[in-house]
């Protein structure tokens, strides 16, 4: 979570006259405006740290998504699956085996099976732009207000 609890009351104070209808939309439009940048540093280091050999399908950059919750406030980002985005059977399935890596992997009768470097590309991209992200969701949240404001 990237919001601290400083943060929390200062959305608090801007979005306390408005509509439940109108705080949601105007909540959802920071958390998305946060997400992006996520997403996009997530790509770029993707991108910069990917070894491409062979066939490239792109499957894995294609499956970066970003998404707010419906019911509650709230989202995700990352490699999130679903048939109406994802062009690619597998797209997105092994995004964790690429960030994390894997040890070494033998089969039973000893065969080996290879291991994958860490490229910690998802995990970077979160620690880089957490500040970031919080103050873009701030400066959209008073955007939206704003906006909304303005139209009364």
């Amino acid at each position: 979570m990237i919001v601290t609890n400083y943060d929390e009351r200062d959305v608090l104070y801007l979005v306390r006259n408005l509509e439940d209808f109108d705080k949601n939309k105007v909540l959802k439009n920071g958390i998305r405006a946060a997400l992006d940048i996520f997403k996009r540093k997530g790509k770029a280091n993707l991108l910069e740290r990917m070894l491409y050999h062979g066939k490239h399908t792109n499957a894995l950059e294609n499956s970066f998504r970003t998404q707010t919750r419906r019911n509650n406030l709230g989202g995700y980002t990352g490699f999130l699956r679903s048939t109406k985005w994802i062009q690619y059977k597998n797209a997105g399935n092994h995004a964790h085996l690429v960030d994390l890596g894997t040890a070494a992997r033998y089969t039973k009768k000893g065969s080996y099976r290879g291991m994958m470097p860490a490229n910690h590309f998802w995990t970077d991209a979160f620690e880089s732009e957490k500040d970031t992200a919080a103050e873009r969701m701030m400066e959209a949240i008073r955007i939206n207000v704003e906006r909304i404001n303005a139209r009364r």
